[in-house]
């Protein structure tokens, strides 16, 4: 049991971790909380939605602590201390102030989840490359626009991140070739590299919220992907080579200046979900009759679907796939 505020606070149980609540406190540091240094039991501190400006010392005395929630401080520096948490596997520093991380963070070889959103970063340490048990890194809503080379040493990880001010893709990001998911999301990317094939470990990729005009043909090399996700751009067309994603189980389009489909549509056998809704699409290919594994196919708000009598449309009605109102 610890004490805050003349109050007393038990521990209790969150996601099978023995866990301290002290989140929506007022707290303005760790130092205020007595009964808490040392403590080996506590696995899990709830600190968010409170007026921290850093990690006190006492923090770095808890041998067990696995998990840290700590979104919406203040804080604006990690202390280099912070390599003293072996234990620790999760933290979200979700929406605090922090422009850069310690390289003692390439210490903490068990995290497994590091939630950066919302803070102003402009940089990320070389050491975040030794995060050898890695599997999330976000970043969005930060001020990022180059990845250091050691990531490259990664584990298989997704990584979520934005940039509001960034332009150009971020050709760093093609050196961490174990990515098996990216989101590049809510930024103003204009293009995508040709070379974005290098990275053929990728599943899941977005660029949702961007100002893409084209995709690369190279897009069809990367057959691993099953999501790609690229809505609210400004894509006129997508690339014949589109069919060949075999593996593909959703594509999401909506809200672009599509006109078209590519006859190679009809290729993609393991697609599932098709989301088009808010394009300029008038006609409709006959292969994506042949897409057997089609579930649900978007297309409200699109003209195709005001044309009396379409026979493609009309059997994918028939097929109790089509979304159109």
């Amino acid at each position: 049991m610890i004490e805050y505020n003349g109050k007393k606070i038990e521990m209790t149980e969150i996601d099978s971790y023995k866990c301290y609540n002290l989140s929506s406190k007022e707290l303005k540091s760790l130092d205020d909380v007595h009964g808490l240094e040392g403590d080996t039991e506590v696995e899990y501190l709830d600190l968010a939605y409170n007026k921290l400006t850093s990690f006190s010392e006492v923090i770095f005395t808890l041998p067990n602590l696995k998990v840290i929630y700590a979104i919406d401080n203040k804080i604006s520096i990690l202390p280099e201390s912070i390599g003293n948490l072996k234990s620790l596997k999760f933290i979200e520093l979700r929406d605090n102030n922090l422009h850069c991380l310690p390289e003692s963070i390439g210490e903490l070889r068990n995290l497994e989840s590091l939630l950066l959103d919302g803070n102003p970063l402009v940089k990320l340490p070389e050491s975040i490359g030794n995060l050898k048990s890695l599997e999330v890194l976000c970043l969005f809503d930060t001020k990022l626009d180059f990845f250091p080379e050691p990531m490259k040493n990664l584990p298989k990880f997704h990584m979520d991140f934005s940039n509001p001010s960034l332009t150009g893709f971020p050709e760093s990001i093609l050196n961490i070739k174990k990515l098996v998911g990216l989101s590049l999301v809510q930024s103003k990317v204009t293009s995508i590299p040709d070379s974005i094939d290098s990275l053929k470990e990728l599943k899941f990729l977005t660029f949702k919220d961007n100002q893409l005009t084209t995709i690369p043909d190279t897009i069809g090399n990367m057959t691993t992907l099953y999501y790609l996700g690229i809505a609210n751009n400004r894509l006129a067309t997508l690339p014949d080579s589109i069919g060949n994603l075999t593996s593909l189980e959703i594509l999401d389009v909506m809200d672009n200046e599509l006109t078209s489909l590519p006859e190679s549509i009809g290729n993609l056998k393991s697609l599932i979900r098709l989301y088009l809704y808010g394009n300029k699409i008038s006609s409709i290919p006959e292969s994506i009759l042949e897409l057997d594994s089609l579930e649900d196919l978007e297309l409200t708000n699109n003209p195709v679907v005001k044309e009396k009598k379409n026979p493609i449309i009309e059997k994918l009605r028939e097929r109790d796939v089509l979304i159109d109102n």
